[in-house]
């Protein structure tokens, strides 16, 4: 398979990969609204990690795990109804996410101590706890955009290789 994520997955080490489960794989289609990036439903579509995949201080998930990030999670099920779509973490379990509203997938990291509640986002600021409503402005205000694209966020991660 000629895809930058599946050729950068396939340089780490210790990765299996299994066919994935036609029910699973259309429970990711349903969660996105049918809106994932190419690079990345080529290759979850086709041949998936078996278990989690851990890069520097990243964790990408198997499709089981993706669905539960972004149904039972946080902050996945919180972000998710507002087009952010959990595909990994951080070490820390920050979500790692796309967004599903712009063409070209940017990806953030969506810290998981702000967005806890299903209706508002918490954070502090000179040493005061305020709140913000939960929306997609606030999510992208609060959050940190790693890649414009998630074929940028894929071409970072294969130079730090």
């Amino acid at each position: 398979m000629d895809n930058k994520f599946y050729c950068f997955l396939q340089s780490l080490d210790d990765i299996s990969f299994v066919q994935p489960i036609t029910d699973e794989l259309n429970r990711l289609y349903e969660l996105s609204s049918g809106k994932l990036p190419e690079m990345f439903i080529e290759v979850y579509s086709q041949t998936v990690p078996e278990c989690e995949v851990n890069f520097d201080s990243l964790v990408f998930y198997d499709i089981k795990r993706i669905i539960d990030e972004n149904t039972e999670y946080i902050p996945g099920a919180n972000i998710l109804p507002f087009g952010f779509f959990t595909f990994a973490s951080t070490l820390d379990g920050d979500g790692i996410c796309f967004d599903l509203n712009n063409k070209d997938f940017p990806v953030y990291c969506c810290p998981h101590e702000i967005f806890c509640d299903e209706n508002e986002i918490n954070y502090c600021d000179n040493g005061k706890i305020l709140t913000a409503e939960l929306n997609y402005s606030n999510i992208i205000k609060f959050s940190h955009k790693t890649a414009d694209s998630f074929e940028e966020f894929i071409d970072d991660l294969i130079s730090d290789i």
